[in-house]
């Protein structure tokens, strides 16, 4: 729809705005809500007497079709669906198990809760097997006496003596009982070979469908954190408030289940499957043009033979500085390419790239003809790039599941909304944009209003995290470009105002989301209700972990942040000796403003951090080139 609108634009209402250009960008935003469905509701689970849990792992999908009776009735009569390991380990498997009866992520040397809840509600279970399902229950003991049925059995099996096992016990299984196989994690234990695995739940009262959960909204997935608040409403137990996982519901109008689930579990791999070709065309992109750029600054004394090459290459690095300002929402576009292979993906990167800075340039040329303004061609492309990147990275959340820049299904870190880099893409492109397309200061406002709730509420980005970020970038921003404003006070003012108002407008549109749909800052205001201000400090204890887990598990990281304070500080340093760059230091810093708040208030802030020094790096390389373009002329 945006895009619809910005194709019939008028150049003159562009440079200097109407208050029907608002309008119809306020329209185009009131029809996103359209897409608030409840696609991923189902039925409700039925109650049960007894649980019977078997857990075996080193399946796929794959290879549990091969495997004969009774498993091929099982997979025509039962509920299926893929099981994502949502642990806060990236690799080894015990934290899976212990997430399995956490209903939360968990880390190895916790302590699950599914033993200790099931003996408080007067359910008794039992283990039977070696000593793995000793972690799925935790410190709860468990029936050792013969004389009845336990209400909850959890039987490990190899793969070697599943059939058997399953066999046996689906012959024994009542009216009132039900049957789970659960996969934990794949047959790898290294986080980028991971694989969805099968879960099934078989009972005579249980319908044949699709299972799915609040969690995931997507059908056909689940988490690990769903299965221990399912298998305790099974058995008419209530959650307590701790665990983040919802219970599975079953989607019984579906069709080719088993065609669909191959489809997920082999599309859910490409985002790590195809990281490491797109790696190299970012790389390549990249380092062609940081070298371009920085050649063409080297001071020379050019004759009239050397300006025509000279000029060429001006030009090939603003074009290779924009096709990598491209990258990033390119990467969102290519990941919906229905392909199996990752050469394809590369070449498909590659592609986009080039056709994005042509066409950036293209048309920034025809707005320069008709819009004049203080800033040159490349800089306005650049601001057509960010403006495209900031405008698919909050309203196109379709485009950010399993792709490279978005969902991750087979690590189970985020499954829905808004990631990270979608943070960093908003904050910098949109206060580049404003300024180097010279946007009205009533659309903007309208947007940077509207972009911290969108990015907050459960039902569109669900990251609470980026809803507070968004706030304070722009709030530094409006008073930096709009108000020319640089007192530290008044922007700390702005600032503190900005988050109040993003805190107490989501509390409230929160409030109408449905307790089942929930999510991030909705969840957390849920269990304040019954936690109180401990689930708030559990929050922040656990997001600080992850943040310091991340930054210090990735050398990457510290590269990164140092080259982002370089920037920082070369952006000041020029603004004191070129005009351009003074020009464009409060845009700068705004942009600094926010991602510094990203870094902070996200666990995995880095990616806030490593987006927005795309845009940076790039607007600061073309701001570079131009002045290296006028010496050259003799300007």
């Amino acid at each position: 729809m945006i895009v619809a609108k910005l194709t019939k634009f008028r150049p003159q209402n562009f440079c200097f705005g109407e208050s029907k250009m608002v309008r119809k960008a306020f329209l185009a935003l009131v029809l996103v809500f359209g897409t608030f469905a409840n696609g991923w509701n189902g039925l409700e689970l039925p109650k049960v007497k007894q649980v019977i849990v078997v857990i075996c792992d080193g399946l796929t999908l794959q290879s549990l079709e091969k495997m004969g009776e009774p498993v091929t009735t099982m997979l025509n009569k039962a509920a299926i669906g893929l099981l994502s390991g949502a642990s806060l380990e990236l690799s080894g498997r015990e934290g899976v198990f212990v997430t399995l009866g956490s209903g939360r992520r968990a880390k190895d040397f916790e302590q699950a809760e599914l033993g200790n809840l099931l003996m408080r509600n007067g359910k008794s279970f039992r283990l039977e097997s070696n000593g793995t399902l000793k972690a799925i229950v935790g410190k709860g003991n468990e029936e050792t006496g013969n004389e009845k049925q336990p209400d909850v059995v959890f039987v490990a099996v190899e793969k070697s003596s599943l059939l058997p096992t399953l066999r046996k016990l689906m012959n024994r299984l009542d009216e009132d009982a039900c049957l789970w196989l659960v996969v934990p994690n794949s047959p790898q234990t290294d986080w980028s070979n991971r694989r969805l695995t099968p879960i099934l739940l078989f009972g005579k009262a249980f319908p044949s469908g699709l299972l799915t959960s609040p969690t995931t909204r997507k059908v056909g997935l689940v988490s690990s954190v769903d299965f221990a608040p399912t298998l305790l409403q099974q058995l008419s137990i209530h959650a307590p408030a701790s665990m983040t996982g919802r219970p599975m519901t079953i989607v019984t109008e579906f069709e080719e289940r088993l065609a669909y689930l191959r489809w997920l579990d082999e599309r859910s791999t490409k985002p790590l499957r195809d990281l490491k070709a797109l790696a190299f065309v970012i790389a390549f992109v990249t380092a062609l043009a940081v070298a371009l750029t920085v050649f063409t600054t080297i001071p020379a004394n050019l004759n009239r033979r050397l300006r025509r090459a000279f000029n060429f290459l001006v030009q090939a690095s603003t074009f290779f500085v924009l096709a990598g300002m491209s990258i990033p929402v390119s990467l969102f576009l290519v990941g919906q390419m229905p392909n199996r292979s990752s050469v394809v993906s590369a070449l498909g990167l590659l592609v986009c790239v080039c056709f994005l800075s042509l066409a950036s340039l293209l048309l920034a040329k025809r707005i320069d003809k008709i819009c004049l303004s203080d800033f040159p061609v490349s800089l306005k492309a650049a601001g057509l790039i960010c403006a495209f990147s900031a405008t698919v990275a909050l309203l196109g959340v379709p485009f950010y599941w399993a792709t490279t820049l978005g969902h991750y299904p087979t690590t189970g870190w985020r499954y829905f909304g808004i990631t990270n880099s979608g943070i960093g893409l908003v904050i910098a492109g949109t206060t580049f944009a404003w300024k180097l397309l010279s946007l009205p200061n009533r659309l903007v406002a309208f947007w940077l209003l509207l972009s911290p709730f969108l990015m907050g509420f459960s039902l569109w980005g669900a990251n609470f995290g980026g809803a507070l970020t968004l706030a304070v970038g722009f709030a530094a921003a409006w008073q930096m470009i709009a108000f020319q404003v640089f007192s530290l006070r008044k922007i700390a003012t702005s600032i503190a105002i900005a988050v109040l108002l993003t805190l107490i407008v989501l509390s409230v549109i929160e409030s109408f989301v449905p307790t089942d749909q929930k999510a991030h800052f909705g969840q957390l205001l849920q269990r304040m209700e019954f936690l109180g201000f401990a689930a708030l400090t559990e929050m922040v204890q656990r997001k600080s972990a992850i943040l310091l887990e991340f930054f210090l598990r990735t050398p990457l990281n510290f590269f990164a942040l140092s080259v982002f304070v370089g920037f920082h500080y070369a952006v000041t340093y020029l603004a004191q000796r070129l005009t351009l760059f003074d020009q464009l230091k409060p845009v700068f810093i705004s942009v600094f403003v926010g991602s510094w708040a990203g870094l902070v208030l996200n666990d995995s802030g880095m990616e806030v951090v490593g987006m927005a020094l795309v845009s940076v790096g790039g607007v600061f390389f073309l701001t570079l080139l131009e002045f290296v373009r006028s010496s050259g002329r003799g300007d």
